[in-house]
């Protein structure tokens, strides 16, 4: 205990040291009667800094016209230090003093109170109030959540927003409790009561500056003070953020009660602000401002405690029925002692603002003190004026608050306990106005308000029904419980009619129906062939028992109503043509419900039809596709009397005239032969009804002609080739076109085609297929109407008479292709293709035709590898393929060769496919690179082989040949021949070297003998034993004679060495090289 005496000491000069004397305060006002009101400013200050001012201060007034200062005078101040027992050995009890830095500590605080004389208010308040501001400088630096603190003054403020009734400012009946322990719970509640009983709302407030220049314009002038980081004027205490085990500040928005839980000592400002409601409208604003100062405090001394007096010990919280007695016990215990071991004293207080009596009691006088333990009895009589509102209205609950606070006397800071008791007050028995179901109009104008009964299990609170119109009060009443109507005399307009219920405690209460109005019907004769109504809805937004539609009802003849028309609930208006020649007509208005009807009163006035039936609108005017006719549409004719209709059109002079007469109101369609290439056609039509005008000759009335409609005048163009049909037609006039369409018959089955907005299109469609075509157009009046038909066969390209594949021949490494072709029908191309490896016919190129043929060279083509099979295809006029022609099949020979016998062995294939059969296969030959232009051998068809000697011929190592097959003369006048590819059969090179001559001999030249070869180059050398050359030739003719090249002289007998080189194909060298022997 001794040492934390010490620690308090210690902070308690350390935070003296910076303490300053503003701790917050309110603004309060009430009526005085007459419209004088009395202001009260209450200042709290740390009597540990500056003194106040003992005399006056100034509260300044904003957005009022007359009114900028309030002086209020010095009342009394009171020390609101903590109140203790000190004992031996403990702390001494904290006290103001007198005077500047009178205070022996922190949480020593006195109150000053200043109140104005009388002030008169008047006016209507600005939409931002009236304020009242009262400024001080400077707030403590002690302040632990404000940034700065010791820079910045207070503004404190109350605000009126309303005073359409004279008004008291909610009333802070308990001082704040400035002074509390760190880690105990902290309780307060300021028992804030209204003398008008206006509905309070509680809410944390934003601390704000001084300003001790220019206007009130929060938060521009004054400024909101900037809190400490963590910190915020909705959290203006610790919160867990700051220690874990902190719980932040929670202000109760209904009663005001503020609690939180911090173990972080310090000095925190906040600001309570309670604003005041009546009927839902803001009526002022009053704030209170204070610094709780948080300190460590003795661990082992806790708060009293309040034991909850409500259901069995567990609620502070209870609901009763007004009249109801509420009689309970209150228990207030401490078990702590003080440092010397006695008894804590407990100190119980009470707020229990009450404005309407009988009051809550206690059987204690307060402030009541006890040792240990306070028992005392709660009382309260509540009865039906505790449910009244400020106005004397019985409401259906009003709730209270009645704090209680019990305080021990331990030095310096006594530990405090708040409990706030919730009442609700019931008012019991309130039976809900039921609302009227309808009201009905006799043919007096006697006016009957129907309602449903009320439920008789619920009726022990029932006084009366009354029936009130917002036009003239209370009409009549009933105290039959039972009632379901009440019937008034006439009126001659719409009321709005409601339904009260008196009931509840002492049938004080009232509840009110919503409003609910007779309709009113008014007849207006403006003389022209109608009867113009006009009525009132029963309510703006009809309830969910009305029928969706009024009926409307005329009466002929009369006591005989005939329903004319119905119209959606938000249609007060109607116009009713006269279809009567001249009549006397009452209406009458009726809307049904689910219980009951309206029905309205019923005004009449002598109608006459002066009115010719509507002019008729036009639906569509288009050709009728079963009939083939063109037909015209229209609506059927409103006016209840029309007779038929007229169907005009224009002549061939461009006259309109009348086509022909259509009887009957609900003969709605004409139709109208017409050639098919006649148009456009445009018609109208006017209605006429049953009653005669007055010429002479008496007529029908007749109406206007409606608007003019012309139809839809298809034409075609076809456009062969792409197989397609070009449309263009002229623009429907009459009504708006959302869209064309093109439409198809083929084969009695019909298709759309296209959708689109243009007067052109074109479509595709099927050769040598009939059609008939119809352009539709979708109006925007929900009708369609169809063009003249458009009907035709969809013709096609004609084939050639003639398409012959005559010839596919080989040309060295190409392919010949050649076709005969009639051209005379538009042909301009042919396709060949020919037969891969696979024995697939692909496109292998195009060819244009001229003079009725058409030629192409087959140049992608290996003429070695066999016979290649072609075909060709047209493209006819349109560029599209038409028929193959013949196959063609060229000639592929082959063979083989004896090399020792030089005997050539061929075989080939045969050709296909002359029109005329082979006259003979002849076999061409190439043996020294010229062809022989005599065939060696001619065959006849059906034989492919042939042998050929070839031992005799000269030859350059390779014999070729090429087999022709030769056509015969056909129909077609052609007699075509087809050449096979080139074969050549190839023979080794020979060369016979002699080994000895005899210059002067028999064998007098050296020559080597070469065969099969026709060399690029030929050399021939003679070398000595040496190694030098002494003969050397290019031509393989030449030999050696013997003679020394390089002297003319003649070789002795000798043996030489020869060489011999070839170069064939270019660049392939063949080298033979051996010894001669000379012999002389």
């Amino acid at each position: 205990m001794f040492k934390t005496l010490i620690v308090w000491l210690f902070l308690h000069l350390a935070l003296l040291s910076h303490a300053s004397h503003v701790m917050g305060g309110e603004i309060t006002y009430k009526h005085l009667g007459a419209g004088n009101y009395q202001f009260e400013l209450v200042f709290y200050r740390d009597c540990n800094g500056a003194d106040v001012n003992a005399v006056s201060e100034t509260l300044r007034v904003w957005n009022h016209p007359t009114l900028s200062v309030i002086p209020v005078l010095f009342v009394q101040r009171q020390d609101l230090s903590p109140s203790c027992t000190q004992v031996p050995g403990g702390a001494s009890p904290l006290l103001c003093g007198t005077g500047n830095n009178g205070g022996n500590g922190i949480g020593a605080i006195e109150k000053v109170i200043y109140r104005s004389a009388p002030i008169a208010l008047s006016g209507t308040p600005p939409a931002q109030g009236w304020a009242f501001t009262y400024e001080n400088f400077s707030r403590s630096g002690a302040l632990t959540n404000l940034s700065n603190p010791s820079t910045y003054g207070m503004t404190l403020v109350a605000k009126i927003f309303n005073l359409a009734q004279p008004d008291d400012s909610p009333i802070f009946n308990e001082d704040p409790n400035f002074v509390s322990c760190a880690g105990l719970p902290y309780q307060y509640n300021a028992a804030v009561s209204d003398a008008n009983l206006d509905s309070l709302h509680f809410e944390f407030g934003i601390p704000y500056d001084h300003f001790p220049t220019g206007a009130y314009n929060p938060p521009s002038n004054p400024a909101p003070i900037p809190f400490v980081n963590g910190f915020s004027f909705a959290s203006p205490t610790p919160g867990p953020a700051i220690n874990a085990s902190n719980i932040a500040a929670v202000l109760n928005p209904l009663n005001g009660n503020l609690t939180f839980n911090s173990f972080t000592i310090g000095n925190y400002a906040l600001k309570i602000v309670v604003k005041a409601y009546r009927g839902g409208l803001l009526i002022s604003e009053t704030e209170r401002e204070i610094q709780l100062v948080l300190q460590p405090c003795n661990s082992s001394n806790f708060p009293p405690i309040i034991a909850p007096p409500f259901a069995a010990g567990t609620s502070f919280e209870l609901t009763v029925n007004a009249g109801d007695l509420i009689d309970v016990p209150l228990l207030i215990t401490d078990p702590d002692t003080q440092i010397n071991g006695n008894p804590q004293n407990i100190t119980l207080e009470a707020q229990f603002p009450c404005a309407v009596g009988p009051c809550p009691s206690l059987n204690v006088a307060l402030p009541y003190t006890a040792a240990s333990q306070i028992q005392a009895q709660f009382t309260w009589q509540t009865t039906c004026d505790h449910i009244l509102d400020g106005q004397g209205q019985a409401q259906a609950q009003k709730t209270y608050h009645f704090v209680l606070k019990a305080s021990d006397d331990v030095c310096p800071i006594p530990q405090v306990q708040y409990a706030t008791l919730t009442i609700h007050v019931l008012n019991s028995g309130i039976i809900a106005a039921p609302d009227i179901a309808c009201i009905q109009t006799n043919n007096g104008n006697e006016l009957t308000i129907n309602w449903p009964s009320i439920n008789t299990g619920s009726t022990t609170g029932f006084s009366a029904f009354q029936l009130y119109s917002l036009q003239n009060g209370l009409l009549h009443d009933t105290l039959d419980v039972n009632a379901t109507n009440m019937t008034i005399p006439p009126i001659w307009s719409n009321h709005d009619f409601y339904i009260a219920v008196a009931s509840g405690c002492a049938g004080t209460f009232l509840s009110y129906s919503d409003t609910v109005k007779n309709i009113f019907l008014t007849l207006n004769n403006p003389n022209n062939g109608t009867a113009v109504l006009t009525w009132n809805k029963p309510k703006t937004t009809p309830s969910p028992l009305y029928n969706s539609h009024y009926y409307i009802y005329r009466e002929y003849p009369t006591n005989f109503f005939n329903f004319l028309d119905s119209v959606p609930y938000n249609q007060t208006t109607y116009t009713d043509t006269i279809d009567l020649c001249h009549e006397f007509l009452r209406y009458r208005v009726n809307l049904k419900t689910t219980t009951c009807n309206f029905n309205s009163n019923r005004p009449g006035d002598s109608l006459t039809d002066m009115m010719t039936p509507y002019i008729p609108v036009l639906s569509s005017v288009g050709f009728d596709t079963s009939t083939q006719q063109l037909q015209v549409q229209w609506n059927v004719n409103a006016a209840p009397d029309t007779y038929g209709y007229v169907v005009y059109t224009f002549d061939a002079n461009g006259f309109l005239i009348e086509l022909d007469t259509v009887y009957g109101q609900n003969n709605t369609s004409y139709l109208h032969s017409v050639p098919f290439n006649g148009g456009p056609y445009t018609y109208t039509v006017a209605a006429f009804d049953s009653c005669f005008t007055t010429n002479n000759p008496p007529s029908f009335q007749t109406s206007a002609k409606a608007n003019l409609h012309t139809s839809i005048q298809a034409s075609y163009l076809i456009d062969m080739c792409p197989q397609r049909v070009n449309l263009t037609w002229s623009k429907y006039s009459g009504n708006a076109v959302l869209s064309y369409e093109i439409w198809s018959k083929h084969n009695n089955t019909w298709t759309l085609l296209q959708t689109t907005n243009d007067t052109t299109t074109s479509v595709n469609l099927i050769k040598n297929e009939s059609y008939c075509l119809y352009v539709k157009a979708n109006l925007q009046n929900g009708f369609s109407a169809f063009s003249n038909p458009l009907c035709f066969t969809m013709p096609q390209p004609t084939p050639p008479s003639v398409h012959y594949f005559r010839v596919a021949s080989v040309n060295e490494k190409d392919i010949e292709l050649k076709v005969w072709i009639d051209a005379s029908v538009g042909i301009n191309e042919v396709q060949f293709e020919r037969k891969d490896t696979n024995g697939v016919f692909q496109l292998i190129g195009t060819a244009a035709v001229s003079n009725n043929g058409a030629y192409f060279l087959d140049e992608d083509v290996d003429t070695q590898w066999g016979p290649w099979t072609y075909r060709s295809i047209y493209l006819d006029s349109c560029g599209n393929t038409g028929n193959y022609a013949n196959e063609n099949t060229t000639i592929f020979v082959t063979g083989s060769a004896d090399q020792y016998n030089m005997i050539n062995t061929l075989n080939w294939t045969p050709y296909t496919q002359f029109a005329g059969a082979i006259a003979s296969y002849q076999v061409f030959r190439n043996a020294y690179g010229t062809w022989e232009t005599i065939p060696v051998q001619v065959l006849p068809d059906g034989s492919y082989s042939i042998t050929d000697d070839v031992s005799q011929l000269r030859n350059n190592g390779e014999v070729c040949y090429q087999i022709m097959a030769l056509e015969n003369v056909t129909q077609t006048s052609f007699t075509d021949s087809s050449f096979s590819n080139i074969f050549c059969l190839q023979y080794e090179p020979l060369m016979f070297v002699p080994n000895a001559f005899t210059p002067d001999g028999l064998n007098p030249i050296f020559l080597p003998v070469v065969q099969n070869v026709d060399p690029d180059k030929y050399t021939f050398s003679i070398i000595d034993r040496w190694g030098k050359i002494v003969f050397e030739t290019n031509d393989p003719a030449a030999g050696w004679d013997g003679i020394i090249s390089s002297s003319g002289l003649p070789a002795t007998n000798d043996v030489f060495q020869y060489r011999i080189e070839l170069i064939i194909n270019k660049t392939d060298a063949i080298v033979k090289q051996g010894y001669v022997t000379l012999i002389r």
